[in-house]
């Protein structure tokens, strides 16, 4: 029988801890292979599997890149336009963080630059609300035009504005927010627009 002494115990705490480090480094092995595995399938074209009779067959494919359509490019212009231009109350930090998957750089804080400009310098103090009314999208080669009815309530009393928005859009990487990968690089907004 072993005595409780301090080298008796010492050994015990000894193997212990060289136990945990063989625990330690074999999931640290484990962790390595399964990342490199997941990087190299990642990379790699996927395939279809296909049960037939109790059969099993593989078939490969390859990852094309698919061109946007253009209902696609009017889908993403009127998400994006409820997100700058549809509101209950204004909140430049609540728009921003709508907006801002969708833009490039520094363009949200520019837009949110010139909408807190537009109503809290001229409207401030008073209730706002905002909705979007008659948008149409026309998706040009190098632009898209967005014409629209745009219906201030200032205190809960509507004024219509006709507003027309031309943006620059470009395609970038696809992103959980941003699955189409479209993204705003410019803006111009002309009120009153016939």
């Amino acid at each position: 029988m072993s005595k409780n002494t301090i080298p008796n115990i010492w050994t015990a705490q000894e193997k212990v801890l060289h136990l945990y480090k063989l625990i330690s480094l074999t999931a640290c092995v484990f962790a390595s292979a399964m990342g490199v595995a997941l990087i190299v399938s990642h990379f790699k074209n996927p395939f279809v599997v296909v049960a037939k009779n109790h059969e099993i067959e593989f078939y490969p494919t390859q990852s094309v890149a698919v061109p946007l359509e253009k209902a696609e490019v009017e889908q993403f212009t009127k998400q994006f336009l409820v997100s700058l231009y549809v509101w209950g109350e204004f909140n430049a930090e609540k728009i921003a963080r709508s907006i801002s998957p969708f833009t490039e750089g520094a363009l949200a804080d520019k837009v949110i630059g010139t909408q807190s400009q537009k109503y809290l310098k001229e409207l401030g103090g008073k209730r706002l609300a905002q909705s979007l009314a008659f948008v149409d999208v026309s998706v040009l080669d190098d632009r898209v035009i967005c014409k629209f009815d745009r219906i201030l309530k200032i205190e809960g009393i509507p004024l219509v504005i006709p507003t027309e928005v031309t943006l620059a859009l470009t395609q970038g990487d696809q992103t959980v927010f941003n699955p189409m990968g479209i993204y705003v690089g410019g803006i111009k907004e002309s009120e009153n627009a016939k």
